[in-house]
């Protein structure tokens, strides 16, 4: 699993995130509010997102959707491999 962090803007100022620490569901919660902002999937934005366009906000919420689905991609994998060391 992945350890890292991301400081991210809101209007409460800056916080850290540690993927590591937030449950799957929070993961999926995270990822469906994004889906939801933009109106697409995190690989239609990546390819429409342009960091010489966007707003700070937006390069944040880059940042973020793709560390969370980073973090849901790694543990989907350890687990499978844990899973797999056991059969």
């Amino acid at each position: 699993m992945i350890n890292r962090s991301v400081f991210e803007s809101s209007d409460k100022g800056r916080s850290e995130v540690i993927y590591s620490t937030l449950t799957s569901r929070q993961l999926d919660q995270r990822i469906k509010s994004y889906e939801e902002k933009y109106g697409m999937p995190f690989s239609r934005y990546r390819r429409q997102f342009s960091c010489d366009d966007a707003r700070p906000w937006e390069v944040s919420d880059y940042m973020d959707w793709g560390n969370l689905l980073q973090e849901r991609t790694e543990r989907g994998r350890a687990a499978k491999k844990l899973t797999s060391s056991k059969a």
